[in-house]
Order: C-alpha cells, then structure tokens, then sequence
C-alpha cells in the first residue's frame, strides 16, 4: 500500500530520546500482568488516513466495535476518518485534539492504531493534508498524552516496520506491531476487498486477556497464510517491538 509520490513530511519532528526494548517475549511464556501493572482501562484513538478504498474506513469502525466489546467505553474511542468533515476527519489539527483529550488516568493505558498508505523511510499518510506520521512526531504526542502508561500502536500500511525500528517511538513501555518491514509493501488494498489482508489478520487474532505476542504471531501465521495464496514474492514480514516494562502486558483484560 505504498504511495512514493507523496514527498510532504508531516511535522512535529521532536526527538525524544528514550531506550529502546525491543524484545519479544518467548512464546511459551505463561501471561502475567505488565511490569508497570495492568490498566484498569483504556483510552484509544484510531485513524483511517486514507479514503482511497473503504477497506481502512472498514478497519477502524471494526475495531471500534472489538474495543467496546472488551469494555472500552465508546466515550474513551476517537475515531478519525479522512472520509470524514469537521472533528472527525482525519487531519493533523484533530488527530492533535484527539491526543490533547485523551486524558488517561493513573491506571489508564493508551491504544493507537492507524491504517493508510505509507512512505518508505516516512510513514503512515493523511491523504485530505497530502502529510505523514513520521515515528518521531507520534513518539511525542504519546510522550506528551500518555506518559509512561502501557500503550500500545498498531501501524498498518507498506513500510510500516519504521516505527517498530523507530528509537524515540519503541520505548519500554510500549508494544508496536506493524504490518510490514521497514523496506517492504503490505497487500490487499482493493477496492473490492472489505479490508487489507493484515488489518483483517489482526483483528481477527485480536482476543482479551492474551500477551501481545501471540497475537501477533497468529497475525503473522494469517497473514503468511495469505500472502503464499496471492503468490507474494516478497512477504511483508509484519514486525513486532515489545517495551522490556511490558513483556506482560494483556490485550484488553477485563
């Protein structure tokens, strides 16, 4: 879902540096609770960046719904379209709104997903302001909204693995799952399919109460499964960087 003629840089590069760890846990590992302890809740923004096929629209109202099913209050869900007018479109004035009232609590953790076309070496687009999400402007709305609380980014478009490779973005207390590498597309950005191949892997492998990285190694499975039926030369390798503070943390435990 690559989209090379878009050169513009989104802004907000401020780089925060912080440790990078990046490793996964093994997956045999019994769950436990996140080293900085399990969120109570959670405070979420989800971003459809592109209106070029309904998939990412598709994407975001699905997990919309999957969050209000683990128990996060539709209140606590931002939702941002660039298929939308006013609040709820998908420009960089409202995604900073968004960061600026997701206000979490002490025991509050952070979700951020976003689907689009991405940019080699960039990020994810904003289609409507022709911009990028570079790692480092995300880095610092969560630094400046969530803290040190648990969070969790799920990038999904081609080249995505950027911001799992990313240092002031991959901090301790993050998990970042991306759907590609860094140097590789993702697939299945039609019009006529209802979602991209890894935004319908990940949510389906998305369950409550499971470490983070057996759903990604059953997001991986899916979409290897996938890609070997649409004869894909070069797999897209979805990435996977887990904080050293959240080896533990549980999807959505109730």
């Amino acid at each position: 879902m690559a989209l090379s003629r878009w050169g513009m840089l989104g802004a907000g590069l401020v780089l925060l540096v912080a440790a990078l760890g990046g490793a996964e846990p093994a997956p045999g590992d019994p769950p436990a609770a996140s080293a900085q302890g399990q969120p109570a809740g959670w405070k979420a923004i989800l971003i459809a960046g592109d209106n070029e096929e309904p998939a990412f629209d598709n994407a975001v109202d699905t997990m919309a719904q999957k969050l209000e099913g683990f128990g996060v209050p539709a209140r606590d869900i931002t939702v941002l379209k660039a298929s939308s007018d006013g609040p709820d479109a998908a420009l960089r004035a409202n995604i900073r709104a968004a960061f600026g009232h997701l206000a979490p609590g002490p025991r509050d953790g952070c979700f951020f997903y976003m689907t689009s076309h991405g940019m080699a070496g960039r990020g994810l687009i904003l289609r409507r302001e022709q911009l990028v999400i570079s790692p480092a402007a995300l880095a610092q709305a969560l630094d400046e909204s969530c803290g040190l609380r648990p969070t969790v980014v799920i990038a999904s478009g081609c080249f995505s693995g950027i911001y799992a490779r990313s240092q002031p973005l991959a901090t301790p207390n993050r998990v970042i799952l991306t759907a590609a590498r860094p140097d590789r597309p993702s697939f299945g950005c039609n019009a006529n399919l209802p979602l991209t191949v890894f935004d319908r892997c990940i949510l389906d492998s998305l369950v409550s109460g499971v470490v983070w990285n057996k759903v990604m190694a059953t997001t991986r499975a899916c979409v290897s499964g996938n890609e070997f039926d649409m004869h894909v030369n070069a797999p897209s390798e979805p990435q996977l960087a887990v904080g050293a503070a959240e080896a533990r943390l549980l999807t959505f435990a109730r």
